[in-house]
Formats: C-alpha cells, sequence, structure tokens
C-alpha cells in the first residue's frame, strides 16, 4: 500500500512538470515581426519524464517551429492592353479611313494600344500573303481584316476564328444589318466576323465636267459604254477612254463582271461563279470574252502597270475619261484627286440593265483562336459595328454602312446618299461578288490569272480561256467549294 502511494505520488510530481513545460511553452512571448528572405523550419527537441512502471523512461516531443516570411515587393504593374491588327488600307482614302477607326476605337477604350501591321498592295495581296505566313507560324494577330464570304470561309474551316455567337446576341448586330450581308459573314451556321461596311463592285465613275461638255450620259450598259468611247475618242484623242489597273489583276474581273452580267443577268451570274455552268459550251461567256477583248482599244496603254488606285488617279488627272470599281475609289478621288463627287466626277451602278443588281463584298474583323488580347479584341469587334466608327470610316474610305439603320444623308455626296438609300430599301437586290467571295480562293487566284492574261494579250484567246476557266472549275472543284452561298 505505502508502495502504491509512493508511486502514485512520483507519477502526480512527474505529471506536474509536464504540464508545467507546456505551459510554458504555450505563454512564450511572440517573436518580433521581422523581414526575412526564406521561411525556416526547424524541430525543437523537448524531453519530459514519464513514469510507466517503477522505472523511469525518456520520452522524446517535437515541436515545430516556424518563422514566418514576410516579403515586402513594389505593387506589379497592370498588362498594357493592346491590340494587335493587321489591314491593307494604305491607299489614299483608305490610310485616311484606318486612322478614323483607330481614333474611334481610342474614343470608347483610351487604353488599349493599336499595334499596327498594314501591308500596302492593291486590295490586300501581298497583306493576305504575309498574314498566312504569320498564322502558319503560329502568331496570328489578334484581329486581322479579311472580306466575307469564301475569304472568311478559308480562315474559319482552318479554325483561326472563333465564332461570334455570343457577341451578334449582345448588340443584336443581325437586326442592324441586312440579311445578305449577314450571310455573307455566316459559316456553318455561325457568325464569324463584324463587317463595318458594304463595298458595291460595279460602279462606273466618269468626270462629270468632261461628260456635260460633251453632252453624254452616264452608260447604263455596253454598248452605251462604247459608244461614249467612240465621242471621246473623237473628243480627245489623247484620252484614254476607260481607265483599268491590271497589276492587281482583280480589276480586269471588275470590268468582266459587268459584262457577264447585263448578258446573262444575276442568275447565271451566280450559277457561273458557283461552277453551276457548263463553261466549255456556254455562249454567254464566250460572248462576254468577245465584247471585253473589243474594250482594248479604248483603255490606258499602261494598264498593266498600274493598280487600281493609279488607275483612279488617271481619271482624277484627265488622261483618262472613266473607270469601273468599286465604293472605295470614292475615298481616292476625294482624298487623292481633290475631285468633289457630283460636281468634278459622277457615279452610277453599271450595268443597270437589264436590272440593277448590286455586286458587293464586305470589310470584316473578327478574333483569332488564341488571341493574347481576346477581351481587347471584343472591345474592337464592339467598336466596328458602331456608327460612331462606321459613319467616319465609310464615308472617308468610300464604302456604305453595314447597319442600314444610319441615316443615308450622313453621307456628303449625294452619290452615296442614293445608293445607301437604295440598298435599306433592296437588300434582295445585293449579290456577293467574285471577288474573293463566291469562288473558293485558289480558284479566285487562278482565274484572276487567266482573264488578266487574256486581256493583255495583243490577241486575245477566246477559245484557250475558255478551256482553262473550265479547267479551273473542275481541278478546283468549284461547284463544291462554293455550295455553301445561296442566292437570292
Amino acid at each position: 500500500m505505502r508502495y502504491q502511494k509512493t508511486k502514485y505520488a512520483v507519477m502526480f510530481i512527474a505529471l506536474l512538470a509536464l504540464l508545467g513545460l507546456l505551459m510554458v511553452a504555450c505563454t512564450a512571448a511572440p517573436a518580433e515581426p521581422q523581414v526575412v528572405e526564406k521561411v525556416v523550419t526547424k524541430e525543437v527537441e523537448v524531453e519530459v519524464e514519464k513514469v510507466v512502471t517503477v522505472e523511469v523512461e525518456k520520452e522524446v516531443v517535437k515541436e515545430v517551429e516556424v518563422e514566418k516570411e514576410v516579403v515586402v515587393t513594389a505593387t506589379p504593374e497592370p498588362k498594357a492592353k493592346q491590340l494587335e491588327i493587321f489591314h491593307w488600307w494604305t491607299a489614299p482614302g483608305e490610310r485616311e479611313a484606318a486612322d478614323a477607326m483607330f481614333a474611334a476605337l481610342k474614343d470608347k477604350y483610351p487604353d488599349i494600344e493599336v499595334v499596327e501591321n498594314p501591308v500596302p498592295g492593291g486590295g490586300g495581296t501581298e497583306h493576305r500573303i504575309v498574314l498566312k505566313a504569320r498564322i502558319t507560324a503560329g502568331i496570328p494577330p489578334d484581329t486581322f481584316q479579311t472580306l466575307g464570304g469564301a475569304e472568311l470561309k478559308d480562315y474559319v474551316d482552318s479554325n483561326v476564328l472563333e465564332p461570334l455567337d455570343d457577341f451578334y446576341a449582345e448588340i443584336d448586330y443581325a437586326a442592324k444589318i441586312p440579311k445578305p450581308l449577314l450571310n455573307a459573314v455566316t459559316i456553318n451556321g455561325h457568325p464569324y466576323s463584324v463587317p463595318l461596311n458594304m463595298h458595291l463592285e460595279n460602279i462606273l465613275y466618269y468626270n462629270q465636267k468632261l461628260f456635260d461638255e460633251l453632252g453624254l450620259a452616264a452608260p447604263a450598259g455596253y454598248d452605251d459604254l462604247m459608244a461614249a468611247c467612240e465621242a471621246i475618242k473623237e473628243a480627245q484623242p489623247d484620252m484614254a477612254c476607260l481607265a483599268v489597273g491590271s497589276k492587281d489583276n482583280w480589276s480586269d474581273v471588275f470590268v468582266l463582271d459587268t459584262i457577264m452580267m447585263e448578258l446573262g443577268g444575276p442568275e447565271y451570274y451566280v450559277q457561273f461563279f458557283k461552277g453551276e455552268v457548263d463553261v466549255a459550251n456556254d455562249p454567254i461567256f464566250a460572248e462576254s470574252l468577245e465584247k471585253f477583248a473589243a474594250l482594248q482599244p479604248y483603255i490606258n496603254a499602261d494598264h498593266s502597270s498600274l493598280t487600281w488606285d493609279q488607275a483612279v488617279s488617271a481619271v482624277g488627272s484627265e488622261q483618262a475619261a472613266m473607270t469601273i470599281m468599286g465604293t472605295w475609289a470614292i475615298g481616292a478621288f476625294t482624298k487623292g484627286s481633290n475631285w468633289e463627287p457630283g460636281v468634278d466626277f459622277g457615279a452610277v451602278n453599271y450595268p443597270t440593265i437589264p436590272d440593277r443588281i448590286l455586286l458587293f463584298h464586305p470589310d470584316t474583323y473578327g478574333c483569332t483562336v488564341g488571341a493574347p488580347n481576346m477581351a481587347e479584341c471584343l472591345n474592337w469587334l464592339e467598336v466596328v459595328a458602331s456608327p460612331e466608327l462606321q459613319i467616319p470610316t465609310d464615308v472617308t474610305q468610300g464604302g456604305m454602312f453595314a447597319r442600314t439603320d444610319i441615316d443615308p444623308t450622313e453621307f456628303p455626296d449625294p452619290i452615296r446618299q442614293e445608293m445607301q438609300e437604295y440598298v435599306s430599301n433592296n437588300p434582295d437586290k445585293l449579290i456577293l461578288d467574285q471577288h474573293g467571295t463566291i469562288l473558293p480562293n485558289a480558284a479566285q487566284v487562278q482565274y484572276r490569272v487567266i482573264i488578266s492574261t487574256f486581256f493583255a494579250s495583243a490577241k486575245p484567246d477566246v477559245d484557250a480561256t475558255i478551256k482553262e476557266t473550265a479547267d479551273m472549275m473542275t481541278v478546283f472543284n468549284v461547284k463544291e467549294g462554293a455550295a455553301w452561298y445561296q442566292w437570292p
């Protein structure tokens, strides 16, 4: 019994000792805050005695002591907001329009820095080469200029662009633009880019003062055009009747388009570029080529070395009387030649027989897959879709407004006021042109070469050109590649 009392006493003393040590550890004064370079962790061994039986043994208790790291750093600077953009607007009227676009973006989002990669070259030919090299290398810009239709489809099929269904729904953009324009940027049921304009391809520009002096009316069709050329040649033998910039080669196709449209009508035009016409046995295409070749004596002798804007400049400098070009030529006339529309030059859709059809294509922008500045790209598209961008940009560059809710009188000239009004009231008269929009891209490139070679020849070979075109339709499987487009 005495032994047991002694044992319990020893155990009680040992327990008190252990509790004392633990209380000391728990009530120790906290360490002073300090700045250290790293976290230091160390283990402290505390020996306590406990009684198991009569014998006393040691138990090691490990405590972990952590000294907290305190790091003092400067507040990191936020990532700069940038937008890298590829565009081809570098000609007179176009450069000013690009500046107007970026000014509109700056007004809405002043903290976004625009990083431009403008590539000179008529209609973006060189631009596309550089852009595709960047895309292939895996370093695409955030956004880039592209036409609607087949050109856009190429990028979509290559998984280059993001679908914009949510964006369109958020701003209700589909309700603000003509249905044919929406169709031009919709691939497989999804919109992939935002149009900021509609360019009408088939416009004939003419020296207004010369026409007034000679008592000439604006041509409505091919026979009128030839008659005007005869009158101009007689009155001004040193002046070319029709300025063409064949260096771009697509300019030649623009002229041929007007002849095909007049001879075949809109249904034929669409069927031809969708590969649904038997080209080898087609009398309309054959006659179109013959009439195209008959224009040679009336065009500028240096056409092979001129770009589209230089051809416009030839009219502005009174070396030529007329040119066939898209709406963007208005900007080239006003900015490049200082000509006033309706005073120095006139412009009409051409031809207007047998029907007034508007061949069009839009300039558009989307967002690339994996764009490093996606938020800024969506901000950009919001501005592209706004009247605040479209009014100053389209007025300057020459395009029509993509939005039909913008007042046509925002245009300063009667030419576009009338055309915008006509577009708004007759959207069913809009047909995508072949300029990168109906013909698949690869076929488009080859077709331009075929037609330019024909027009540059001293003796244009109609039969050889028919065969080359028929072969092109087969080799590039145009019927399948253009099946996506439907008109009306």
